[in-house]
């Protein structure tokens, strides 16, 4: 576990909070002192759902050590008085896991009728995903029961968690195109199932795992154990949707024929669209228009998760057009298979690292046109003024929204399209009145309040930096100097690219011997980098 202020992953037992938080009839229990409680504030601030955590926390403190004392027992007595669950996880934080404490005898001498499970998550050997994954996995094993197929043809959604990643809007995405195929769903979870959910696992004809960090592990243990066969890709774009879609049909009528069931076949894809008539994504048809066109020659560097790097990028490139500057991933264990993925995606070395810092030194030596990644890449790249589009956790509030903004399947397609346009597009308001005028709002008169709690919004942040990162008047980079009629041109480029613009145009001056950067350098140095 390395500590520092901002970290991709959670500790392990915010992993085990997401899955006690997912499931109905689940509970966990941390032992843990004052302060690792944090968990709790975290799932209520974020999760918009009408219920509180489901966590409670055991607290050590100095005296009790000193004394001797423990209150798990009387904790676990309370939440079974309180809550009723079917199953209380007991877990102890980075703090009290020191101490070596056989919980597992602590927690029988509580003597209370409902199930406990101890889960060793050990904070200095796994993070939040491996620690959730873990459990889920162990959970998936446990209550699992051999029985028959259901009757017609059903799929389990195995993944989906609390805190995942839109993961709301994803399931109503796959939910919406099962339907259209006439494919009932037999379980999702963790996300709102019970263990007697977990126990009708094996009576699913297929298993949908879309996510590498969470179900993976459950959904292989389904396979080999009950021979269920699973889809592990996430729909991700237009045309990965309909390749799944057909997968999947494939897989059903494979189990199908095995247990004469009835014979599934591919609806058209209008079947797919809200009205049922026309095309089910407008991305086909929008990448082509002139607004997308100029998207062709956009570089972008993506940053995340496996599962939403790997199909972000796929879908830029390809979709869309983009030029793929990188990319990269916090998930160690999950390189090689994000390597595999993208490769033919990629001319440099996948980013590997869980430092925030290192992102954003690469992102600030590149400056790409969009950043594709998690909370900590917006914040680095607001820094930079370069657009970036949240697309993996760890994400802010503004990622766990009411309404619907799936990233899976066809109406997915459409979200990140119009995502990747608007967030391009960042800025072009205040440059188009810095460039002709105000048109008499006198829009340089409204100034942000300066009092010290107050906090900008984008579009004012965007107007205090429209003329920062212009160069000084003397030397700016190595021996080279920018005339004052190149720094009016460079004002002149909309500040949300503007530093990119220098960067490109510095590099090509250094590169031809330039010593002063003049409107014909900085022109030539558009012509030939597009800067």
């Amino acid at each position: 576990m390395r500590l520092a202020y901002w970290m991709y992953e959670g500790t392990a037992h915010h992993g085990v909070g997401r899955i006690a938080n997912s499931m109905r009839g689940v509970h966990a229990v941390f032992h843990a002192p004052q302060g690792d409680d944090y968990v709790n504030p975290i799932f209520t601030m974020l999760e918009r759902t009408p219920s509180f955590p489901h966590m409670t926390t055991s607290v050590v403190s100095g005296r009790d050590l000193a004394q001797g004392t423990i209150h798990l027992p009387e904790t676990l007595r309370q939440v079974e008085a309180r809550f009723h669950p079917d199953l209380i996880v007991v877990c102890a934080s980075c703090s009290t896991i020191l101490l070596q404490e056989d919980l597992q005898r602590t927690a029988a001498s509580a003597e209370i009728q409902t199930e406990v499970l101890v889960y060793n998550a050990n904070p200095y050997r796994m993070q939040e995903i491996s620690a959730a994954e873990g459990l889920f996995t162990l959970l998936t094993q446990r209550y699992a029961r051999p029985q028959a197929l259901t009757a017609q043809p059903s799929v389990n959604l195995i993944g989906p968690a609390s805190l995942g990643f839109h993961v709301r809007s994803d399931l109503i995405a796959l939910r919406r195109m099962l339907a259209t195929l006439g494919v009932a769903v037999n379980v999702v979870a963790p996300w709102g199932a019970a263990l007697s959910d977990l126990e009708r696992l094996p009576a699913a004809w297929v298993n949908i795992a879309p996510y590498r960090e969470l179900g993976l592990g459950a959904a292989q243990f389904l396979e080999q154990q009950f021979g269920t066969p699973t889809i592990y890709t996430a729909p991700i774009g237009v045309v990965p949707t309909q390749r799944w879609l057909e997968h999947l049909v494939t897989l059903l009528n494979e189990v199908g024929a095995r247990n004469r069931g009835p014979v599934l076949t591919m609806p058209k894809l209008t079947a797919f669209s809200l009205d049922g008539m026309s095309a089910p994504s407008g991305v086909p048809w929008f990448a082509r228009t002139a607004d997308m066109d100029s998207f062709s020659r956009k570089r972008v560097f993506a940053f995340g998760d496996a599962t939403h790097t790997v199909g972000v990028i796929k879908f830029l490139r390809d979709e869309l057009g983009m030029e793929i500057a990188g990319a990269g991933t916090y998930l160690a264990h999950q390189a090689d298979w994000v390597r595999e993925q993208l490769a033919g995606y990629l001319h440099d070395e996948l980013l590997v690292t869980d430092q925030f810092q290192e992102v954003a030194r690469r992102i600030e030596q590149d400056i790409p046109d969009l950043v594709c990644g998690t909370q900590m890449e917006r914040h680095s790249c607001r820094k930079l003024d370069v657009p970036c589009l949240v697309v993996a956790p760890p994400t802010h509030i503004e990622n766990h929204l009411l309404g619907y903004y799936p990233f899976l399947g066809f109406e997915g397609a459409d979200v990140i399209a119009d995502r990747v346009y608007t967030t391009t597009k960042l800025g072009l308001e205040k440059h188009l009145i810095d460039l002709f005028g105000d048109a008499g709002l006198e829009y340089k008169n409204q100034v942000a309040s300066s009092s010290d709690d107050a906090q900008m919004t984008d579009a004012e942040y965007g107007a205090e930096t429209a003329t920062q990162h212009l160069p000084d008047s003397g030397v700016t980079a190595g021996e080279l100097v920018w005339s004052p009629e190149a720094q009016a041109m460079l004002k002149k480029v909309p500040f949300f690219v503007r530093r990119r613009a220098q960067h490109n145009t510095e590099k090509f001056a250094l590169e031809r011997g330039h010593t002063i950067i003049t409107p014909d350098v900085l022109r030539a140095a558009k012509e030939q980098v597009g800067g």
